[in-house]
């Protein structure tokens, strides 16, 4: 993979191919819990979060984040393990109840990565939870998983492969 670049808010973002991720025969909805979910419309892992990556270039620049990117071996798969997220977003009229499925990556250059900036910065970046957004209700980007913390308090439940692809089903009765 080649290095992205940061984003204008201060996010580092890889993008992930659409066809790399989503399980054959996936629906374009999916109904879980009561809540109907679309397809994302474009897939990422997010390596830094806004914050997490403002912080990191303000101390070691983008140039040396970059250098240690380009250390590691990005190559991303999909584990098949997937979990469904809800987090009330505050909003101007009031909470904005946004939920997603994702799926779990299997993404050795993630955590090293990440150790790699702590440990060059001297910043609390844990080695987060890699995962790609496949679905979302609510808010169409989802919801934000800076860390192992955020991650458990968004958690509601894992989902199996076969409610992703059984999903199509309850759409054509």
């Amino acid at each position: 993979m080649h290095w992205p670049g940061f984003h204008d808010d201060g996010a580092l973002i890889l993008p992930l191919e659409q066809a790399d991720f989503y399980p054959a025969g996936a629906p374009q909805r999916l109904r879980l819990d009561g809540q109907v979910l679309e397809r994302k419309h474009e897939l990422h892992v997010t390596l830094l979060g806004r914050d997490q990556g403002r912080e990191v270039v303000a101390v070691l620049g983008e140039t040396t984040v970059r250098d240690v990117f380009d250390a590691f071996d990005w190559r991303i798969t999909g584990t098949g393990r997937y979990a469904l997220l809800r987090k009330a977003k505050p909003q101007w009229q009031g909470p904005l109840q946004a939920w997603s499925v994702i799926e779990h990556l299997q993404a050795a250059a993630y955590a090293g990565f990440r150790h790699a900036l702590a440990e060059a910065t001297g910043l609390a970046l844990d080695p987060g939870v890699p995962h790609v957004t496949l679905y979302v209700a609510g808010d169409p980007y989802g919801i934000g998983v800076p860390g192992i913390a955020a991650y458990r308090d968004v958690f509601v439940r894992e989902v199996d492969r076969s409610e992703i692809v059984a999903g199509t089903a309850a759409f054509r009765g």
